[in-house]
């Protein structure tokens, strides 16, 4: 059992399908324009050190509609900012295979990182870059909540590519959207089609999602006591 599932069961109170059950992930990512995402610039931050891109991996049971589907966001670790190494990381992970087989979109999000911070890292402790790091108001932090926001949109205008190839040749003009941390208005999408974000939580999935996963991949639950 490798670390994704754990980590990734954990989150979900367990009631995930292992991967085993398929044969394996689509050979495909979806590439995000990070930009595209950052909060409009303001006094508290001066370099957001994020990646032109970010990744993602959309299963098959998402393609047609987000509607039932769950999101995970993994944050990777210090790691060389050069494409090859960081798609060695998202195609290595298992994280895809998990997400085919339990119809959870993995969002790889990418930092860049400075000489400071050190290479590919977040910054874990930089004030002089961003005032609130270490906040939910973070650069980096709103960079990302505004690719889950507006995430079928986020996933339309991705450019999708095969395993192996990337980061895409061509990149659209930058539009400032989403969260800028101040009080305003903002565009919005219809949260119908949003997908679930996965969040350590207390409470245990519903009897019938647990049914359904059941149902999917012959998985069977483990009888536990009532908390």
């Amino acid at each position: 059992m490798s670390g994704a599932w754990t980590t990734i069961s954990a989150i979900a109170a367990g009631a995930l399908c292992s991967a085993a059950v398929v044969t394996g992930a689509r050979r495909y990512f979806r590439w995000i324009q990070q930009d595209h995402y950052l909060p409009p610039g303001r006094a508290s931050w001066s370099f957001a050190r994020m990646a032109p891109w970010a990744i993602a991996y959309v299963p098959t049971g998402c393609l047609a509609s987000l509607h039932g589907c769950r999101v995970h966001v993994d944050y990777h670790g210090c790691i060389a900012d050069q494409w090859p190494q960081r798609l060695m990381w998202v195609q290595n992970l298992d994280l895809n295979e998990y997400g085919e087989a339990n119809n959870i979109v993995i969002l790889y999000p990418q930092a860049k990182g400075d000489s400071r911070t050190g290479t590919g890292c977040w910054n874990w402790g930089f004030p002089k870059d961003d005032t609130l790091f270490d906040t939910k108001m973070s650069a980096q932090l709103l960079t990302v909540m505004n690719m889950l926001d507006e995430l079928p949109r986020t996933l339309e205008l991705a450019q999708e590519l095969p395993f192996g190839e990337g980061p895409p040749s061509s990149r659209a003009p930058v539009v400032v959207r989403g969260r800028s941390g101040n009080t305003g208005s903002k565009e919005t999408l219809s949260t119908g089609s949003m997908p679930q974000l996965l969040r350590w939580a207390g409470s245990r999935p519903s009897s019938r999602r647990a049914a359904l996963c059941e149902n999917r991949c012959g998985w069977t639950r483990t009888a536990t006591k009532k908390e």
